[in-house]
């Protein structure tokens, strides 16, 4: 009973646009596909017969970072918090330059950082404004939807929505912050949910210095997580319905203190 309510509250977070989300539309997706089969049949006809070495010499850079201290990581967590709060910041390159300058363990532990600081930021900058700001920014219809998930499911469709590949949800600390949801539930869950694609995607980086064939495997995860999520979406689409649930007021549920 509990894994159907699970997957009823995702449903009501994906398919409440109108639209599929860009990178799970079928012909974007088998673009990817494509194009990541390409970029491995390239790759391995390169380096065996041709003896093309994609490898990269992160020293240089290394030393450039190491010679900043504690303050080049202090700026870069700070920059990795901004990516957060601002669209226009991409994430992908910043976790790959902090696989190249400090390697997979350090360079996660700097993004989880800079991720976490911007989550909270965004989380509190929405608390402070309030819930009545929560329908401009998503809808009446889609702040109904979300209040009655938060308030019976908790932090758990903040890791979902974080750990999917796919669909947007850099959002989802600005309306989570509108919501009843706790901050201790959402850092918790949101932190949970940022380790994976964030890992992935520093050790990609990483393997540009070690190793190119780490990165196309670690490329290889992105896209098998991509299909996964973009199968769920396209199956679960075409069953999903449901009316818009009547909220009196949004008030805190214990069970969703618990997660």
């Amino acid at each position: 009973m509990h894994d159907e309510e699970t997957q009823e509250h995702l449903d009501e977070v994906m398919f409440e646009g109108p639209e599929t989300p860009w990178l799970l539309r079928k012909p974007v997706v088998g673009g990817v596909v494509a194009v990541f089969a390409v970029t491995v049949v390239l790759y391995f006809l390169a380096t065996q017969f041709w003896g093309v070495s994609f490898k990269i010499d992160a020293e240089p850079f290394r030393d450039w970072v190491e010679a900043r201290g504690a303050l080049g990581v202090i700026v870069f967590i700070l920059v990795m918090a901004a990516s957060v709060l601002f669209a226009p910041i991409p994430n992908i390159p910043i976790f790959i330059a902090a696989g190249l300058a400090w390697g997979p363990v350090l360079g996660t532990a700097y993004c989880m950082a800079g991720l976490t600081l911007g989550s909270a930021a965004a989380f509190g900058i929405a608390r402070r404004f309030g819930r009545k700001f929560l329908p401009r920014l998503i809808g009446e219809k889609a702040a109904a939807r979300l209040d009655h998930m938060v308030d019976t499911m908790g932090g758990r469709v903040v890791f979902w929505t974080r750990i999917m590949p796919g669909v947007n949800f850099d959002w989802i600390s600005f309306v989570a912050g509108m919501t009843s949801v706790r901050f201790r539930v959402f850092i918790f869950y949101s932190f949970l949910g940022m380790i994976p694609p964030c890992a992935t995607t520093v050790v990609m980086g990483d393997g540009l210095n070690r190793d190119p064939r780490i990165t196309l495997a670690m490329g290889g995860l992105w896209v098998t997580a991509i299909l996964a999520t973009a199968a769920y979406f396209w199956t679960r689409r075409k069953h999903w319905a449901g009316p818009v649930p009547v909220i009196a007021e949004s008030g805190v549920n214990p069970e969703a203190e618990l997660g």
